[in-house]
Order: structure tokens, then C-alpha cells, then sequence
């Protein structure tokens, strides 16, 4: 038998609730929504731990949007991922990124976000114009404030998320005759920076930020710190004159990645020039060409007539 104020274990129907008296001496009846008896203890133990240290447990209030919002701006904080200009919050050096949710989801319980829900607010995002995988990005950052709270036992349970097709990946890139080009056809001011961005795969928005206490010409090396990420501002443009349609500056990216590993250069050392983080993202900028596939073919036939 347990004492009062310790908490007790009832089962009703085939679920299991547990109850607990919080700091205001009320006592709490709240449903693990399992038909375990282990999951009622585990929660019910939780409890306990939250009220040891003078916290009012999670299931002894209702949880909002604003209190796993709070979870995850502390985890990008902590991780380096965000920082605060003034009372407003950058992530990944772009601001804004959170207002989407916090127009739909502010003050909103967060049993109440349901995956009917995180229907509508992905149709209404579409209704105004947003394509299906920035409302992917809106999500994924409400489900991981939902598992950052799952894992600190705050919430016990994650919705379905319904994500929508995410777009083909770009596949324009430039040899090297074409880039050079291109390169002559632009103003004298902007071949340098062309010409980095085409050999290095460096992105536009990290390239505008690179100052000259970087750059060590003698080691033939520029050094990015931490904290210099990539942003979507607007890329101004001048005349019109030299402006060149179908290519964006991205695409150099691109183009630099598959000149390294057309090169022969490890995959690991061509990661390391571009700032690929994942093998998965990195290969999706190793386009193949129709001229690499019919060289392929070409050996395999090549193969054949020998072994013959």
C-alpha cells in the first residue's frame, strides 16, 4: 500500500491512470494512455522525481505550444544552432524561421495538436502560396519540439506528421569550358567571386561573409569559423546585360562537387572542401552525366569483347 501524497495505480476499462498530489496538496488522477502497468509506473516515478526538486509535474499541468517551443530554442541555444538579437531569435543566422508556428500554434494545448491539425495548417501554408517542402521545414521543426519534449518525459505522445513530396533535386551544373564562358561574359568585379564559389563549392550566402583575417594566401587557404552558415537572402543583381538565366549561383556548388570526384579526389577530402556534413546530401550533388553513363557502358562493353 502506498502512504498519502505518494501516489497510487488504478486501472479503468484497459488502461492504466496513476495519481499524485502536487505542490498544492490536489490530487492529480492522470491516464498513461497504456494498457502497461510499466508505463504508469514509469510516468507516475517521473512525477515524483519533478516533485523531489520542487517542480510541478508536466502531467500536472497542461503542456502548450509555448512550453515545447521553449524546449527546443534552449536545445539551439545550447547547440550553438541559434542565437539571441535581442528578443528575437536567429537560427542558422536566419530570422523568422519560428513565426509560421507561432501564428498557428501559439497558445494552442498541445494534446490539441492532433495530425488533423498538422493537416490544416500545412493546407492553409499551401493556400497562401508556400510551397510543400518549406511547409516540410515548418514541420519538421514542430516535431522535434515535440521529441525533445518526449525525451525529457514532458510529453508522452507524438502525432503523425504528414509531410509533403519534397521537389527533385536541381540537376544543372557547368563544365568547364561552358564556366569559363560564362565567366568572360560577366563584369571583371564578379569573376573572382564566380571563380571561388565554381571551385571551391563554397555557398553564396557563406562566400559574402569571408573577410580577409580568413584568408592565409601563402597556405593557399581560407578558413570559415563556426557560426558562418547558410542564409537565402536575396542575391542582388545588377544590369541586365549581365544577367544569365537558367543557372543559379547554387549551381557552382554543384559543379564543384562533381569536378572533385571526376577529379579522383576521396570522397572525405572533397566533403571536407565543400562543408558537406552527410554522405546522403553530399551525393545528391554528384550529378551524372549522359556522357558518363554511355563511357560506363562503354567499358562494360569493352570488358566483354576481351573476356571473348
Amino acid at each position: 500500500m502506498r502512504t498519502r501524497g505518494e501516489g497510487g495505480l488504478e486501472k479503468i476499462g484497459h488502461i492504466w491512470y496513476f495519481t499524485f498530489y502536487n505542490l498544492k496538496g490536489k490530487q492529480m488522477r492522470r491516464s498513461s494512455k497504456s494498457r502497461l502497468k510499466s508505463v504508469a509506473i514509469e510516468m507516475l516515478q517521473q512525477a515524483q522525481k519533478d516533485l523531489r526538486k520542487g517542480t510541478e509535474p508536466a502531467s500536472a499541468r497542461k503542456m502548450k505550444y509555448e512550453d515545447i517551443r521553449r524546449i527546443l530554442v534552449d536545445d539551439y541555444l545550447l547547440s550553438a544552432k541559434a542565437v539571441m538579437d535581442g528578443k528575437e531569435i536567429l537560427i542558422s543566422g536566419r530570422r523568422g524561421l519560428l513565426k509560421p508556428l507561432d501564428d498557428y500554434f501559439g497558445g494552442m494545448n498541445v494534446a490539441n495538436i492532433t495530425t488533423d491539425v498538422l493537416r490544416d495548417f500545412s493546407s492553409k501554408r499551401m493556400e497562401n502560396g508556400v510551397a510543400g517542402p518549406t511547409v516540410n521545414r515548418n514541420l519538421a521543426m514542430l516535431r522535434r519540439m515535440f521529441k525533445l519534449a518526449e525525451r525529457e518525459s514532458k510529453v508522452s505522445n507524438v502525432p503523425y506528421f504528414p509531410m509533403q513530396k519534397e521537389s527533385e533535386p536541381r540537376e544543372a551544373f557547368l563544365e568547364g569550358p561552358r564556366f569559363e564562358k560564362l565567366r568572360a561574359e560577366m563584369p571583371e568585379l564578379l569573376r573572382p567571386t564566380l571563380t571561388f564559389c565554381y571551385e571551391t563549392g563554397c555557398r553564396t550566402g557563406a562566400m559574402a561573409k569571408v573577410v580577409w583575417p580568413w584568408v592565409n594566401l601563402a597556405d593557399q587557404e581560407i578558413s570559415l569559423p563556426p557560426g558562418v552558415v547558410k542564409n537565402r537572402k536575396p542575391i542582388k543583381t545588377g544590369k541586365a546585360w549581365y544577367q544569365y538565366r537558367g543557372l543559379v549561383p547554387h549551381d557552382f556548388r554543384r559543379s564543384a562537387v562533381r569536378n572533385l570526384v571526376n577529379s579522383g579526389v576521396d570522397t572525405a577530402t572533397a566533403m571536407k572542401i565543400t562543408g558537406h556534413r552527410t554522405l546522403h546530401i553530399f551525393m545528391r550533388y554528384n550529378i551524372i552525366s549522359t556522357g558518363q553513363l554511355h563511357e560506363a557502358m562503354d567499358k562494360v562493353t569493352s570488358k566483354k569483347k576481351a573476356a571473348k
